[in-house]
C-alpha cells in the first residue's frame, strides 16, 4: 500500500507538467532544429485568445532590408518619412510574423530578441533556476514558441525545452511549501505559475486522500440492484 501511496504522489503534477511539455515540443519541429512549422495556435485554440493576444503585441527587433518609402511612421525614432536599407526598428509580434523565412516578402529581416541569447548565456553560466523568467517576459514560453519560426540556427527550441526540464524540479518543490513561499518567489513566467496552481491542488487532495478526508467510494447502482436480484433469487430457491 505505502508502495503505490509513493507512486501516485506526483501523479497529477506530472500529467500537467507533461502536457505542458507535450505543448511546447508539439509546437517544435525536432527534425529540423526546432524550427516553428505551425503558423497558428497559442495557450487556447481561439482567434479571440486573450493570452495569444498579450503574447501578439510583444516588440520583436527588425532590420529593414529594403528601401522602404512613406513607411517611417511605423518607427517612432525615425526622423525621416522613408525607411532605408539597415534601419533597426521594433515592430508588433503579429506584424513581424508576415516576414519569416518562409515568407515571400524580404523587406524586413527579424532578429531574435535579446532575452533569449540573454538566457543562453545565463543558463551557461549559472543554473536555469536563477533566471528570472518573470522579469524577462510574463509570457517567456509563449513567445519563445513565436520566436522559433525566425531562428535559423535552431537554438531556440532547444533552449526552451531544456530550461522547462531542469526548472520543473523547483516547481515540484514549490508545490510542496507554504503559499508565502510561493508569494516571494517572483521568478516565475505565467506557465510555470499555472503549473504550480496545478500542482499545489494535486498535493492538497493527495493529502486529504491520506487523512481519508475524501468521500467514501460508493457502490454504483447497477452493481447493487444486481446484487440485490442474486440474494432474492438464492433465498427464493
Amino acid at each position: 500500500m505505502t508502495y503505490q501511496v509513493v507512486k501516485v504522489l506526483p501523479l497529477v503534477y506530472l500529467v500537467c507538467y507533461c502536457d505542458f511539455c507535450i505543448w511546447l515540443i508539439f509546437n517544435l519541429n525536432v527534425s529540423t532544429g526546432f524550427k516553428r512549422i505551425m503558423q497558428s495556435g497559442s495557450y487556447f485554440p481561439n482567434y479571440f485568445s486573450v493570452e495569444d493576444i498579450i503574447v501578439t503585441q510583444e516588440k520583436i527587433p527588425c532590420i529593414v532590408d529594403a528601401n522602404l518609402a512613406g513607411m517611417g511612421c511605423i518607427d517612432q525614432s525615425c526622423e525621416t518619412t522613408d525607411l532605408t536599407i539597415g534601419k533597426k526598428i521594433e515592430l508588433p509580434l503579429w506584424y513581424a510574423m508576415q516576414f519569416d523565412s518562409n515568407s515571400r516578402y524580404k523587406m524586413l529581416k527579424v532578429q531574435i530578441p535579446d532575452i533569449f541569447q540573454k538566457l543562453s548565456k545565463d543558463i551557461c553560466e549559472a543554473d536555469s533556476n536563477a533566471v528570472d523568467l518573470g522579469r524577462m517576459n510574463k509570457n517567456f514560453y509563449e513567445f519563445g514558441r513565436y520566436v522559433t519560426r525566425f531562428d535559423n540556427i535552431g537554438h531556440v527550441g532547444p533552449m526552451l525545452v531544456e530550461t522547462c526540464r531542469e526548472r520543473s524540479r523547483h516547481l515540484m518543490d514549490l508545490t510542496k511549501g507554504s503559499v508565502n513561499e510561493f508569494k516571494n518567489e517572483t521568478k516565475l513566467d505565467n506557465a510555470e505559475k499555472e503549473l504550480y496552481m496545478k500542482g499545489s491542488k494535486s498535493n492538497e487532495l493527495f493529502s486529504k486522500w491520506l487523512l481519508e478526508d475524501v468521500a467514501k467510494i460508493q457502490t454504483a447502482n447497477m452493481v447493487s440492484n444486481h446484487r440485490k436480484r442474486k440474494r432474492a433469487a438464492i433465498e427464493m430457491s
